[in-house]
């Protein structure tokens, strides 16, 4: 909504992090590029109509409008499975849109990049070192 009213998406997301005490962490600096990639994936899934936007605010998934998935919903996907690592189940930088199929066509694989985002999530602090470890293993099966 920011973007369409011709204000900064990064900026407005940054002030609520300064007014949460939350601003300069590396988990905020994650949060934002984390927000401003759904958006864009949203974006070009043509999820951002009036209708998706609806769907949005009440926190139902968006029917894709372009590209070879319209007419599917865009759902949450969780790029480090849940099953694999359970403490990032509800942790917003792990969830990423992308259509219904594809989503459940990927299933619970953890390949380089869950493993890199895994690393960058210890870094932050946001994981610990056991689920760390964990998510390491299930990338080299």
């Amino acid at each position: 909504m920011a973007g369409r009213e011709g204000k900064d998406e990064e900026e407005l997301i940054e002030s609520a992090q300064r007014l949460n005490g939350s601003y300069g962490s590396e988990r905020a600096r994650m949060l934002v590029e984390s927000l401003a990639r759904n958006r864009s994936i949203l974006e070009h899934l043509g999820c951002l109509d009036e209708a998706g936007m609806g769907r949005l605010r009440t926190g139902n998934a968006p029917t894709i409008t372009k590209g070879p998935y319209a007419g599917e919903l865009a759902t949450g996907d969780h790029i480090i499975p849940r099953s694999v690592s359970p403490a990032l189940d509800n942790v917003l930088l792990n969830l990423e849109f992308m259509p219904e199929t594809l989503n459940h066509r990927k299933g619970a694989q953890v390949g380089e990049d869950q493993v890199a985002l895994a690393r960058q999530f210890h870094a932050a602090g946001i994981i610990d070192s056991v689920e760390l470890e964990a998510i390491e293993a299930a990338g080299e099966q």
